[in-house]
């Protein structure tokens, strides 16, 4: 009886269904159809063999994940990786809540979209055109920033020549970008809060603060609780086109922001192809460690009962 339901709702919406076809097939092309490339990295992969006919590695197939956790640097990769998505999650993740609430409480609405296209325009630009940009900024001698500076009695800065400043500049910049794109889904679940809520709040003389902290923010930590699961993979997966963008092959910044993609990107650019099984292998941890944290915040967000991804 169940089945049947199903296939009579289906049958039913057979329109709707069928709109879902084509999201459903580019995913099986591009995302599922190209996993049989996994098998890298458990294989010596020789191009002129193939992926198939490339002989296992050595160790039970195991090698390249050695090999590659033992080389040369990787714990500072993952340094990096895990302190770069930390500062992501505490910082820009609150960004884009903090600023739709900031947006849900203006009340001119022609105002209020002319804020939300402004902060909305950055996710439009390409970390390319962004890595130009900064450098207007940070350049050293006609840099806009050390003009400043110098303007002030202070010494320029060598921006491009100085690790420790990189971790801050990434995460600014991931905020300045992405934080206004992000409020879009807390935006529309403030539609589904009540307005009579607010409006019985002010009659018991609740002022702005209080309706925030008692209704505005209750009534979007369904939204908060599935979006904190969909990023917490962030913590492991970093945002490479980010980072080669904005520090590209500038090896003296590598001590600081050198995560695991940039690695990975510099292993299967090698002109030898013996790399491509070690780049394989620590993509493939990466992606399970991101796997397991979903599946983890996806339980606790469940346990504490809300609604998560599945």
């Amino acid at each position: 009886m169940k089945n049947n339901s199903v296939w009579a709702r289906i049958f039913k919406r057979w329109d709707l269904y069928l709109m879902m076809v084509p999201g459903l097939l580019c995913l099986l092309i591009f995302a599922y159809g190209p996993m049989y490339g996994i098998i890298i990295a458990f294989k010596d992969y020789k191009p002129y063999l193939g992926i198939f006919d490339s002989p296992w590695t050595d160790m039970n197939g195991w090698a390249n994940f050695y090999y590659a956790v033992a080389s040369r640097g990787f714990l500072n990769l993952v340094r990096n990786t895990l302190i770069l998505g930390t500062l992501k999650m505490i910082f820009a993740f609150p960004s884009s809540i903090v600023l739709a609430l900031l947006l849900n409480e203006l009340r001119l609405k022609w105002f209020k979209k002319v804020v939300q296209t402004v902060s909305y325009l950055p996710y439009f630009i390409s970390w390319v055109i962004i890595s130009g940009m900064l450098y207007v900024f940070l350049q050293k001698d006609y840099g806009l920033i050390n003009k400043v500076l110098v303007s002030l009695g202070m010494e320029p800065v060598f921006w491009y020549a100085d690790p420790g400043k990189w971790r801050a500049i990434l995460t600014i910049t991931n905020i300045w970008k992405n934080c206004g794109w992000g409020t879009i889904v807390f935006l529309a679940g403030f539609t589904n809060i009540s307005p009579d809520l607010y409006e019985a709040a002010t009659v018991d003389g609740a002022g702005r603060w209080k309706q925030t902290l008692h209704i505005s923010i209750p009534g979007i930590m369904p939204v908060i609780m599935v979006t904190f699961v969909l990023s917490i993979s962030g913590l492991v997966k970093d945002d490479f086109e980010q980072i080669y963008a904005l520090v590209g092959t500038n090896s003296i910044l590598y001590e600081k922001v050198d995560v695991i993609s940039t690695w990975v990107y510099r292993q299967i650019s090698n002109a030898s192809f013996e790399s491509y099984g070690n780049g394989t292998a620590v993509n493939l941890m990466q992606s399970l460690l991101a796997l397991i944290l979903t599946l983890g915040a996806n339980f606790a967000v469940r346990r504490m009962g809300y609604e998560g991804i599945y």
